[in-house]
């Protein structure tokens, strides 16, 4: 009778040859691929296209790697059988215990690897030709490979994420005391996100007190795991920071392809101020937000954020159906857009005095607006360009609203009024500081800006000010940020980077 089976292979761990597992490293980096795993399948499908083993002996000194990295539910079974079947028909032993199995993927693993190395530098490192290889194999890429840059000349490459399923096992079980299985993990551009199943799900109280414990244990330095609601009964999501060498930056073109993947729509204003823990875009419309709130710490990310959600809006746009209020007390930060033919008013509203004549400017737009929707019997600007009346979005960005504020405040009684009122006039506010306190943010303007980006801050008292509850501390910094729509909870992001050379290349871009 066999001893094999699927809740077996699940449970068990997996190793490879010592040689094999270099191979997996210079693979990963040629690949672009994010892990081991990754690399494994690719490897065990190539192998078992072949015949017998031959009759050297492999090693089991390479690393170790939990069948939740190398296979999932929905396909482990497909990969049994494939393995299984295959020593069958070459005549090879038996494989009906987990020894024999174990033993089996080690050695696809190992052959497969020296050929995958093979076809890479047969084709000359191309990674188009290579890809056209293993497609006409009918073999398959992992949906997180990347297309990589050439190699030895991207010295910006970050090192390639470390699985920590077993220490992060051990420290649960033993440090927190909490009992837990690992289900699998999924690295993503600055965190892993672990796939956690409580044995007992009163425990998830003691768990989540122990988060900080965790970090201590896990040598996270500062920064501390976040733990979310899983996908599953009985398990849990936590998403453990990388070392900076590791991540994995997103720069601002991406912005380009997520902004042509939507059907163009200028009754909708798309922005994309980065990726989700995993990698995917995230972006939302502040059309329906309708007003936005952007706070953090000197340093996190702030202004580069703003820079994101410009783009975003430029390249969804033209200078007809948008254009920008650019409010900037400090002067510096958005002079790059000047002379755009998106800015309204033409010029970037700069010092107290020029903030203060572009709000008031922007309120008798307001009305004038309201006034022209009356005449025309609509209530909106949706339904006022349905009838043919062309009138843009404004998009009001403010720099520093702490400055305007704090210098003038019949200014916060105006700002409140155009997020009262605003925005069915198809005017939007995007305001921003890297003071977030009550003196700023009062609790009138609060409750009229429901969208709210928290990127990082020093105490948990400033990201109940941003965001209405905690979080925002624990951040990573550099435009790692948390991301609240009204009535949601809070998305982490890790924010696009965008500079203002890159902004004053592509502003020069038709629209």
């Amino acid at each position: 009778m066999s001893e094999l089976s699927i809740q077996q292979v699940l449970t068990s761990k997996y190793r490879t040859s010592q040689a094999a597992d270099k191979i997996t490293n210079t693979l990963m980096e040629a690949l672009g691929l994010s892990t081991k795993a990754n690399v494994a399948r690719l490897a065990i499908g190539r192998s078992l296209g072949l015949g017998a083993f031959p009759g050297e002996s492999v090693d089991s000194k390479g690393y170790e790697i939990p069948a939740t990295s190398l296979f999932t539910k929905e396909d482990v079974a497909a990969w049994v059988g494939l393995i299984v079947t295959h020593a069958q028909i070459h005549g090879l032993s038996k494989i009906d215990t987990m020894d024999s199995f174990r033993s089996a993927v080690k050695q696809h693993w190992h052959r497969g690897t020296s050929l995958l190395l093979e076809d890479w530098e047969n084709n000359d490192q191309n990674f188009e030709r290579f890809l056209e290889l293993l497609i006409n194999r009918r073999a398959e890429l992992p949906n997180s490979a990347i297309r990589p840059k050439k190699l030895d000349t991207d010295p910006a490459r970050p090192t390639p994420p470390q699985d920590i399923s077993s220490m992060l096992l051990k420290a649960i079980n033993n440090d927190i005391g909490v009992a837990v299985e690992i289900k699998g993990v999924l690295h993503g551009p600055r965190v892993s996100r672990y796939k956690i199943y409580l044995k007992d799900v009163n425990q998830l109280d003691k768990l989540r007190n122990g988060i900080e414990k965790l970090s201590l244990v896990l040598n996270l330095q500062h920064a501390i795991p976040i733990m979310n609601h899983g996908d599953e009964s009985k398990t849990v999501f936590l998403d453990i920071p990388r070392p900076n060498d590791t991540w994995d930056r997103i720069y601002f073109q991406k912005i380009d392809e997520w902004v042509h993947s939507f059907t163009s729509d200028r009754d909708k204003l798309n922005v994309f101020p980065g990726v989700d823990v995993v990698g995917t875009s995230f972006s939302f419309n502040l059309s329906e937000a309708p007003h936005l709130l952007v706070g953090g710490a000197t340093g996190q990310g702030k202004s580069v954020c703003l820079h994101a959600l410009i783009y975003s809006l430029i390249m969804g746009h033209t200078p007809e159906s948008l254009q920008l209020a650019l409010i900037d007390p400090k002067q510096v930060e958005f002079s790059v857009y000047s002379g755009s033919p998106f800015l309204y008013g033409g010029t970037v509203a700069v010092g107290i005095s020029e903030s203060r004549t572009r709000i008031e400017e922007l309120i008798e737009e307001m009305d004038s607006r309201y006034e022209s929707f009356n005449i025309a019997g609509v209530t909106n600007i949706i339904e006022a360009r349905r009838k043919g009346i062309k009138l843009p979005y404004i998009v009001v960005f403010i720099e520093e609203l702490a400055d305007l504020v704090l210098q003038d405040r019949e200014l916060e009684n105006q700002i409140v009024r155009l997020a009262q009122l605003a925005r069915a006039a198809g005017i939007h506010l995007v305001l921003a500081t890297q003071r977030p306190d009550a003196k700023t943010f009062s609790g009138l303007i609060r409750s009229n800006i429901p969208a709210r980006i928290a990127l990082r801050v020093q105490k948990s008292s400033e990201s109940k000010i941003i965001l209405d509850e905690v979080g925002a501390e624990n951040l990573l910094g550099a435009g790692d940020m948390l991301v609240k729509l009204s009535g949601t909870s809070p998305t982490r992001v890790h924010g696009v980077y965008i500079s203002r050379e890159d902004i004053a290349a592509n502003l020069k871009r038709p629209g």
